[in-house]
């Protein structure tokens, strides 16, 4: 900690060189409407295509490891297996969607990050956090991460890594471009010896995305594919199960059209997602214990914009059904449809948007259909150019998912049982937004009732998802930025409180940050050579080995059609870990060359 600061003081006292760098005025989509970033009143982080061009991470999950607010709990190195956490929610709680298209799991939210995008490949990402049941519907109950992709390029693209560990990495990108189409062809190989016993990987992603515009129109067309293998010493089970094995096969299938008029624009898309995950408890001896789980989901979501003299009226739809196959869960199957409806009135300074969305959903297997209201409200004032307030309120809402429901093995136990989550949220906020820097703050509040979590009330105990009674969420969040020639500086922190009656050894969602302190930095030595520096520390509420800063370095030397980088991660080889006493890597590095022809 007494480093981390140090640092922090040392970096700080950099400000009086000159400023160069504007902010930019990013439009986003924010749920059925598309306005521009300083008209926004949530908490919404943009990671823009200067941070990651710039950023020492070498996935999307040590992206997101670099953002306030989240907390991303690796298993393992280079994104083989990642959970999504925000605001001191479970990963069951954050909704992944790729393009606008979700991307959650109906069997478990561990899978939600088996389609990773390359950094390579990812225009921006917006991250939402707090309630956004209904912006996307159930699920969402902490907040969503919307992956932009790149829609076109103009060279070739290739890219090879080598590193620690025997770790490789090898991709290519093909654009084909045309008068009335642009496609973007990719694929990406790594493999790993691991960082110890049983950790090797090896990987195989496949992405494509197109966009042909039409008479009034654009058709985009996505899709990627991800092949994974990897060891799992320690992921789900005990540190003592260091023998586990997984694969899993990720595939994502979307068409959207796209149509803009003045008064009017509308984006239908029909997207298919399968998911396949096989479990192996004993490598070399599958007969032991062995679960394979495929899963399915075809949906259809549409979404207008009506443009009038008294606002955007924003109007959706999202229709999906999932069947699943599994010889541990069975054969279920679920339908959810959800309608949404806000409305952004903006008048002198002051900015309102009401919305409500109305879900339908199946209780899997019996036919019995229920519904959900998510009513919320988004609340701003502008009072300068440089400066907005935001509030929020909103009811949020999630369904229990088919490991909840029905899984079992030796250490965990379903719950036929369980109730939907629940949760009522509130935020008060503020931006600033200067030339040469960027402030904001948050207060937020979320009281849940039937939380889900896997506790046991004593370690011989099995794991088994109960329905916590009341939990009350609070916390603050303060992020900035900070842009003086040549440097580019990101620093937050974020502080969480979880209050509930009962203390039951919890696996998840009991365990977030209580203190989270992260640092970023970025500069030039000339205009060839650029540095990325990133620091994290947190605190766990149940401590134990997280308390530790680890620092990660990247040196980018870039010429006419090629860029050499050199990343040094954990420099100061911290012992942590970031779930389940899964030990991270020590002191490690990655070299790479990139060449566009």
């Amino acid at each position: 900690m007494r480093t981390f600061l140090i640092l922090i003081f040392l970096l700080l006292s950099t400000y009086l060189v000159n400023a160069q760098k504007v902010l930019d005025e990013i439009t986003i989509k924010s749920g059925r409407i598309s306005i521009p970033f300083s008209e926004e009143n949530r908490s919404l982080r943009i990671i823009d295509s200067t941070f990651l061009n710039n950023t020492s991470a070498k996935n999307l999950s040590e992206v997101l490891q670099q953002v306030i607010g989240l907390d991303i709990r690796r298993r393992g190195n280079d994104d083989i297996q990642s959970d999504l956490y925000i605001r001191g929610g479970s990963f069951d709680q954050t909704l992944l969607l790729i393009n606008g298209i979700k991307v959650e799991d109906s069997q478990t939210g561990h899978h939600q990050m088996n389609l990773s995008i390359p950094i390579e490949l990812i225009d921006r990402i917006e991250i939402l956090k707090g309630s956004g049941s209904r912006i996307f519907g159930m699920n969402a109950f902490n907040g969503a991460i919307n992956i932009i992709t790149k829609k076109n390029a103009e060279k070739n693209n290739i890219n090879v890594k080598y590193g620690s560990y025997k770790t490789f990495k090898g991709s290519f990108s093909v654009p084909i471009n045309s008068k009335n189409s642009s496609h973007i062809l990719s694929s990406t190989y790594g493999k790993s010896d691991g960082y110890r016993y049983n950790t090797d990987y090896k990987y195989l992603n496949f992405f494509y995305n197109g966009i042909i515009e039409l008479n009034n129109s654009d058709l985009e067309i996505l899709y990627t594919n991800s092949d994974r293998k990897f060891g799992a010493n320690g992921f789900y089970a005990s540190p003592e199960a260091t023998d586990q094995y997984e694969e899993t096969n990720a595939s994502l299938l979307n068409f959207k059209l796209t149509n803009k008029g003045k008064k009017l624009t509308s984006e239908s898309s029909l997207y298919w997602r399968r998911h396949e995950d096989t479990y192996i408890y004993i490598r070399e001896n599958p007969s032991i214990y062995k679960n394979n789980h495929i899963s399915q989901k075809l949906g259809f979501q549409n979404n207008i914009s009506i443009f009038s003299d008294i606002g955007i009226t924003g109007i959706g739809i999202d229709i999906n059904n999932t069947s699943l196959n599994s010889n541990n869960l069975g054969n279920r199957n679920r339908f959810i449809s959800t309608v949404f409806l806000e409305q952004l009135i903006n008048k002198n300074n002051f900015s309102i948007t009401p919305g409500i969305a109305f879900s339908i959903y199946e209780k899997p297997n019996t036919n019995i259909f229920k519904s959900k209201l998510f009513p919320g409200i988004d609340i701003g004032y502008k009072v300068s150019s440089k400066i907005n307030f935001h509030a929020n309120l909103g009811e949020t809402f999630r369904i229990p998912t088919f490991t909840d429901l029905y899984y079992s093995d030796p250490n965990n136990q379903g719950n036929e049982n369980l109730d939907p989550e629940k949760a009522f949220t509130s935020e008060l906020g503020i931006r600033f937004t200067e030339i040469k820097y960027a402030m904001s703050f948050a207060f937020f509040r979320r009281k849940s009732s039937d939380l889900i979590d896997y506790v046991k009330n004593n370690s011989a105990d099995k794991w088994s998802p109960q329905n916590i009674k009341e939990v009350i969420t609070s916390g603050i969040e303060f992020d900035s930025k900070f842009f003086f020639n040549p440097y580019r500086i990101n620093f937050g922190y974020a502080y969480i409180n979880d209050d509930y009656e009962t203390n039951p050894l919890s696996r998840y969602s009991l365990n977030s940050y209580r203190h989270r302190l992260i640092l970023n930095l970025d500069f030039k030595l000339s205009k060839s050579v650029s540095n990325h520096v990133s620091a994290r520390y947190g605190v766990r509420r149940m401590r134990d080995e997280n308390d530790k800063t680890v620092f990660d370095y990247k040196i980018l030397i870039k010429g006419n059609s090629w860029n050499l980088s050199v990343n040094l991660n954990n420099i100061l080889n911290s012992k942590y870990y970031e779930t389940n006493l899964v030990q991270m890597p020590g002191r490690n590095f990655t070299i790479g060359l990139n060449i566009s022809i």
